[in-house]
């Protein structure tokens, strides 16, 4: 068990060399995290018993600002969120991994988002990961701490993903990008599922098709697609026993956003 001496010195450690604008701490972003994926499932249930397709549409929406940040647009908006580049809007978070000659070589322009706080769940979640690299790659960090933290982010992991955002200035090209899992040594079965690229994707995708599904009036069809998407963010929360031997572990392939926040406490993160 972690005293307030301890906590304090942990909150302290997270916020040595952050930017200014991102003295934020895990607690923040963890418990917005749930906030949002309780928001998100609340929408979800109400849709799959909703009353018209446009209320299917609305609790779509509202899943889909809840991992995004923002709202889709859809349908009508011509130049909708949905089609933004992930990296501009969920993935950045600080905007040290845009080099800034990528605009003058490509045409781009910088993140449109760089405050974590106005991110979805998906670019809070990259924001508690690379906060608690921070506080692994500290010496000083102890040993249970550690553990517990590398708990935390193989769970988050599975829901947002494993992949990183890299610079891209070893492969010269100045510019963000996703690289594929960071964890090359995974076992064969981890590629044979939806945790590499993150399970909460899957949810996300779900909302795209509701919102530009043209339903032509069949409500109970429409009500189908947010069971499946109801489905999808609940595996989210609670994980899955991939191995089923009745425990959900925060490990690859198993923890989700609940186990996740379990070993932050344990941790004395959400102090």
């Amino acid at each position: 068990m972690y005293d307030s001496r301890h906590a304090f010195a942990v909150s302290l450690l997270l916020a040595i060399g952050l930017p200014a604008q991102a003295q934020d701490t895990i607690k923040e972003h963890l418990e917005a995290i749930d906030a949002l994926n309780l928001k998100a499932l609340h929408a979800s249930r109400a849709a799959e018993s909703a009353y018209s397709v446009g209320d299917v549409k609305s609790g779509a929406d509202t899943v889909f600002q809840a991992v995004w940040g923002q709202p889709s647009g859809l349908p009508g908006d011509t130049i909708a969120a949905v089609a933004t580049y992930g990296w501009k809007t969920r993935w950045q978070t600080d905007g040290t991994a845009f080099d800034k000659d990528h605009v003058e070589r490509h045409g781009s322009e910088p993140p449109a988002v760089t405050d974590p706080a106005q991110l979805g769940i998906i670019g809070r979640g990259r924001r508690v990961r690379a906060l608690l690299q921070t506080l692994l790659e500290d010496p000083s960090t102890e040993s249970s701490q550690r553990t517990h933290a590398s708990h935390v982010i193989a769970s988050l992991n599975n829901v947002i993903g494993w992949m990183r955002l890299d610079d891209g200035i070893t492969k010269a090209e100045l510019q963000p990008r996703v690289d594929l899992t960071y964890v090359w040594d995974a076992p064969s079965e981890f590629w044979n599922t939806t945790a590499d690229t993150g399970w909460l994707h899957e949810a996300f995708s779900q909302a795209v098709n509701i919102l530009k599904t043209d339903y032509a009036g069949d409500l109970e069809l429409a009500r189908s697609h947010a069971a499946d998407m109801t489905a999808l963010l609940e595996k989210c929360r609670s994980g899955v026993d991939h191995d089923g031997n009745g425990s959900i572990a925060p490990v690859m392939m198993e923890g989700g956003l609940t186990t996740a926040f379990e070993h932050a406490g344990y941790g004395g993160m959400l102090q």
